[in-house]
């Protein structure tokens, strides 16, 4: 059996991506979806397929897909969220992955309106590695977005952190530690869904901008992935990294595009790309201001 977790808070599009789950390719009774989460619009209703499960009050992204876990039954669970509409043969993609033995771990493809420069540069700037057209293979982490495990992982890695409070960076945690218990993440571009936030402003993409560096495991950077990127060299004094800024956001903002140059309108999101880094870098530094630096972690959970 696959089980489909979702967090969901309130999302007036979760219907839409229950239709999208409803159209999959696969043998849908061999399929099972948890919405787990609040639905004040009462978009969710249960069926023979379907379970909600509703938390009673707004938790954490985390703790909605670790409720999920608990309740789930299959031996392959895949991660959405409610703001994403799964391609038909998601599904059959990432279980046809996880059942050929290459990887314990895969990550799909992500789509989105590239006519929407927020949207451009939202996605270019966090999700580069993960969108529809960059290259497959191995990654050091995987976003929840688009992501299927077998159990025996979840088992041997632990659960989602749930002292992330919000929905960012739980993800890149739980997928580093994934790796670090031994097991591949494998990028499948082909398992795809189109990814449609709720954010359509300057002021919304720099929020979230903001709160991916407030909340960021690249802080305490003890993954050995971090250790191979440039955020080892990430500063610890908060007045050095908002010194540091506008060049921090630069390098990050050229790797970027040098890892994307070939799409159309990759070079057009480059201004929104570094303002969403600098973002980045205030919302670390208040982080650090605050103390909420980790320099150790365990590697599993209680």
């Amino acid at each position: 059996m696959i089980s489909v977790i979702i967090p969901n808070l309130n999302s007036p599009m979760i219907d839409r991506t229950l239709a999208a789950l409803a159209a999959q390719d696969c043998d849908l009774a061999q399929v099972e979806i948890l919405v787990v989460g609040r639905d004040e619009p009462g978009l969710v209703h249960d069926d023979a397929r379907v379970r909600f499960i509703d938390t009673g009050h707004s938790r954490s992204a985390a703790a909605n897909r670790n409720l999920g876990i608990a309740a789930a039954r299959g031996e392959i669970i895949c991660f959405t969220d409610a703001d994403c509409l799964p391609a038909p043969d998601w599904l059959t993609r990432l279980s046809a992955a996880l059942n050929s033995g290459s990887a314990q771990a895969v990550g799909g493809g992500i789509l989105f309106d590239t006519s929407n420069y927020w949207f451009l540069w939202d996605h270019i700037s966090w999700f580069y590695q993960f969108l529809a057209a960059a290259p497959p293979g191995e990654r050091p982490h995987l976003p929840s977005l688009n992501l299927g495990v077998r159990r025996e992982v979840i088992a041997a890695a632990g659960l989602f952190d749930e002292r992330y409070d919000g929905a960012a960076g739980e993800d890149t945690e739980w997928t580093e530690r994934i790796r670090a218990a031994g097991y591949i993440n494998l990028f499948e571009p082909r398992a795809l869904v189109t990814h449609a936030p709720a954010r359509g402003s300057l002021r919304q993409m720099w929020r979230h901008a903001y709160a991916y560096g407030r909340r960021s495991p690249k802080l305490y950077a003890t993954r050995a992935a971090y250790h191979e990127d440039v955020y080892r060299f990430l500063p610890r004094q908060r007045w050095l990294l908002l010194l540091l800024t506008p060049l921090l956001a630069g390098l990050a903002t050229a790797r970027i595009l040098a890892a994307y140059w070939n799409h159309p309108k990759a070079w057009l999101a480059a201004p929104g790309v570094w303002l969403s880094k600098v973002a980045w870098c205030i919302g670390a530094a208040r982080a650090l201001h605050e103390g909420r630096t980790r320099q150790t972690r365990d590697a599993t959970l209680p």
